[in-house]
C-alpha cells in the first residue's frame, strides 16, 4: 500500500512540477513578446513621425514658394524677374504635385501599452506581424526616396526649367546655367534629408531576430523524471 501511494504521489508530483514548468515557459514567452511589440511600435511612431514632418515641411516650402513666386510674377513689370518667377514657380509646384503623389506616411496606428498587456498570445503575434510588415513598407519608402529614379527624375525638370531660361527665354547661357544649379542644389536637399531612419531600424531588425520576422525565440527547460516502487527522481535539463 506504501509503494503505491508513494508511486502516486511521485506522479502528481511530476505532473505539478511539469505544468508549472509550461505554464511558466507560456508566461516568459508572452512577456518577451509584449516587450518586442513594444519596442517595434516605439520604433514605427518614430519613423512616421520623421517621415510625416520632412513630407510636411517641404510640402509647404514648394507651396509657399509657389504662390509667392507666382504673386511676384503678376506684380512685377520687369520682363527678366517675370520670367525667372513664371519658372520658378512651375517648378516648385511640381514639386507640390511630386510631394502630393508620393506620400511618405503609413497611417500607422500604435496600441497603448496598457492595452497590449491585455491582449492574448496570439493577437501579440497578428499584430507584430504587422507591424515587421509596416517597418519593411517604410523602409522600402526611405530607400525608394533616394533611388536614382528620383535624382534623375528632379535632374530632368531642372535641365528643363535651364534650357526655358537659356533658350526659351533667349536668356544667356550664364542666367540658364545658374537656373539649373539652384534648382538642382534645392532638390538635392530635398532628396538627401528625407530620413533613412526607417532603413537602418528594419536592418536592425532582421539582425536582431536571426529567424527573420518570428517571435522571440524561447529555450524550454527539459524536465525528466523516474519513478520506480523503491523511489522517485525529478531533474532539470537546461
Amino acid at each position: 500500500m506504501s509503494k503505491r501511494l508513494l508511486l502516486a504521489v511521485g506522479c502528481l508530483l511530476f505532473a505539478t512540477v511539469v505544468l508549472a514548468s509550461e505554464n511558466a515557459v507560456d508566461s516568459l514567452s508572452d512577456a518577451l513578446l509584449g516587450e518586442q511589440l513594444i519596442r517595434l511600435q516605439n520604433t514605427l511612431r518614430t519613423n512616421e513621425r520623421n517621415a510625416e514632418n520632412w513630407w510636411t515641411t517641404w510640402t509647404v516650402l514648394y507651396g509657399t514658394a509657389t504662390i509667392g513666386q507666382g504673386a511676384v510674377a503678376i506684380v512685377t513689370t520687369d520682363k527678366s524677374t517675370r520670367q525667372d518667377m513664371i519658372v520658378g514657380a512651375g517648378t516648385t509646384i511640381l514639386g507640390v504635385a511630386s510631394q502630393l503623389m508620393t506620400p511618405v506616411c503609413t497611417r500607422f496606428k500604435p496600441i497603448r501599452t496598457d492595452s497590449l498587456a491585455k491582449l492574448s498570445y496570439t493577437e501579440k503575434q497578428r499584430l507584430l506581424t504587422q507591424g515587421e510588415e509596416i517597418l519593411k513598407k517604410q523602409a522600402d519608402i526611405a530607400i525608394s526616396g533616394k533611388s536614382w529614379q528620383v535624382h534623375a527624375l528632379s535632374g530632368a525638370v531642372n535641365l528643363a526649367s535651364g534650357l526655358i531660361t537659356w533658350i526659351g527665354f533667349k536668356r544667356s547661357f550664364g542666367e540658364g546655367v545658374f537656373n539649373f544649379a539652384l534648382n538642382t542644389v534645392i532638390t538635392e536637399t530635398q532628396i538627401w534629408t528625407q530620413p533613412v531612419r526607417a532603413k537602418k531600424a528594419y536592418n536592425q531588425y532582421i539582425q536582431e531576430n536571426s529567424r527573420g520576422f518570428a517571435a522571440p525565440s524561447v529555450r524550454t527547460p527539459e524536465w525528466y523524471g523516474q519513478v520506480s516502487p523503491a523511489s522517485c527522481s525529478i531533474g532539470l535539463r537546461f
